[in-house]
């Protein structure tokens, strides 16, 4: 018990550090710190494992977020969480497009995956094969539910992070941009990170 306290309290802390020095204190606007975390969040979702982490980068870099906010979220998806990530989205699927939940296929793959996790010899390129073949026979409903969920997701991930970036930077700076990079006292009050016009003529914010 000692031992898994220690670890949980390690992840933690690296956990911590993430959001407080990657997130809170990065020299970025917080609309583009949210939208990378959103954009992450969307890629989670999505029954893409192995091609999650370049998909998220090239739409953070597409749509100017933050490119590494976003990577940590990916890997919430990996092979270990694939049935208690994707199953809801393909049972969400299915009752979308009105077709049978497949118990008996799923209850299939399920011994198939334990036995995989169980064999030493198990390597990560059978794991992520196990998975593509598994997603064939799947694609439709669980592509559904997932482009649903993952919108969803991503949505709210979006605007709970850009709400908690602006607090704590109003709270603890008084602006939304890290002191450092507004040497001149200036205070950066947009989401966007452009001036408003009551800084950009002397005025404060309220």
């Amino acid at each position: 018990m000692k031992i898994l306290s220690d670890k949980m309290k390690a992840y933690w802390k690296r956990a911590s550090d993430f959001c407080v020095y990657k997130i809170l204190h990065a020299d970025d606007p917080p609309h583009r710190l949210a939208l990378g975390i959103g954009i992450g969040m969307w890629v989670t979702f999505l029954p893409l494992i192995g091609f999650q982490m370049a998909l998220s980068v090239f739409l953070a870099w597409l749509f100017r977020a933050n490119k590494l906010v976003g990577i940590p979220l990916v890997w919430i998806s990996n092979p270990v969480t694939i049935v208690p990530i994707y199953y809801p989205c393909y049972w969400v699927g299915c009752k979308l497009l009105g077709t049978p939940v497949v118990s008996d296929e799923w209850a299939r793959l399920k011994v198939h995956w334990q036995t995989l996790q169980a064999d030493p010899t198990t390597q990560w390129s059978n794991k992520v094969r196990f998975w593509w073949d598994s997603f064939l026979d799947f694609a439709g409903p669980l592509g559904l539910g997932c482009l649903l969920v993952a919108t969803i997701f991503g949505i709210v991930s979006y605007y709970a992070s850009l709400f908690a970036i602006r607090a704590y930077r109003l709270r603890r700076w008084g602006q939304l941009m890290p002191p450092s990079l507004t040497p001149d006292g200036s205070h950066d009050a947009s989401i966007g990170g452009i001036p408003s016009q009551e800084h950009a003529s002397g005025g404060k914010v309220a």
